[in-house]
């Protein structure tokens, strides 16, 4: 009003009618108990309320404008807050390059990543802690969709001077005497090797139960057993291990991206999920 001049040429730059623009100067005029501005012809100049009111009205439309560009950024995903989950070891090798690649184009926007099993970034998911998770097929009671993304192959990591390691072929009744390190119960992963040694009839006894993939590696070049892993690149350069394949067990693991039905909320959200689908599909 005051860089317009006159009702006219404010309701011109606002884009409304002026009497739009005079009842909505009558309003705040009628809310605050003063008047704040006093004609002079066509133009119009604050009064000794509205001159003292000046200062206090611009720090608020400079907040309102920072507000509506604050939200503005939220909605085209340019800023705010994405929390996700991810299983090991496809947070380190498939999920951390897509971050790194969504946060260079996005600066302003802050990214959250939780490594953990499938069970518990499931729950986390389904509370809504959690945007999405890269992981196995969650448990059905919990009512996610699960978008299948790569099969995750496992192998056995073993000390390269181990009796296994010399052996042409390794089969699943090899391991029945062997010293075999598994993760956590209800780890995907433990799952999933648990049940292919059953298709061949062997169950092993686990003398050390570890809560991380990452731990059972140390704990094989320690020499406290082996271990099925999920295979990465990483494993293969590591010295002093082997990494060796069951010849008579399909070790595989549906690896996906598990979300609540409902959209997302925010366009980042959608489009971080969009970026990982296609990374991971391809």
């Amino acid at each position: 009003m005051l860089e317009a001049g006159t009702f006219l040429a404010a309701a011109r730059a606002l884009g409304c009618s002026q009497s739009t623009v005079t009842l909505h100067i009558q309003e705040l005029e009628r809310d605050l108990g003063l008047p704040l501005f006093e004609r002079e012809g066509r133009r119009v100049r604050l009064t000794a309320a509205g001159e003292s009111l000046r200062a206090v009205s611009q720090r608020v439309r400079d907040s309102v404008l920072a507000l509506r560009r604050a939200a503005d950024e939220l909605r085209d995903g340019g800023a705010g807050e994405v929390a996700l989950g991810a299983v090991e070891p496809a947070a380190s090798l498939q999920v951390t390059p897509v971050l790194a690649d969504f946060s260079r184009l996005r600066p302003r926007l802050r990214l959250r990543l939780e490594v953990s099993g499938t069970r518990t970034l499931s729950r986390q998911v389904a509370d809504g802690q959690l945007a999405f998770a890269v992981c196995s097929p969650p448990p059905a009671s919990l009512g996610l969709a699960f978008h299948p993304c790569f099969r995750q192959r496992m192998a056995l990591l073993l000390p390269r001077r181990h009796a296994l390691a010399r052996q042409r072929r390794i089969r699943a009744r090899d391991l029945a005497s062997a010293r075999v390190l598994l993760t956590e119960p209800g780890c995907a992963y433990r799952e999933a090797t648990e049940a292919a040694l059953r298709t061949r009839g062997v169950q092993v006894e686990c003398p050390l139960e570890i809560g991380s993939t990452g731990a059972v590696r140390a704990a094989v070049r320690d020499g406290l057993g082996i271990a099925l892993v999920p295979v990465g690149p990483s494993l293969r350069t590591e010295p002093g291990l082997c990494l060796r394949e069951l010849s008579d067990v399909d070790l595989t693991l549906v690896i996906g991206l598990a979300r609540r039905g409902q959209p997302f909320a925010t366009r980042a959200e959608s489009a971080l999920f969009d970026a990982l689908s296609t990374a991971m599909s391809g």
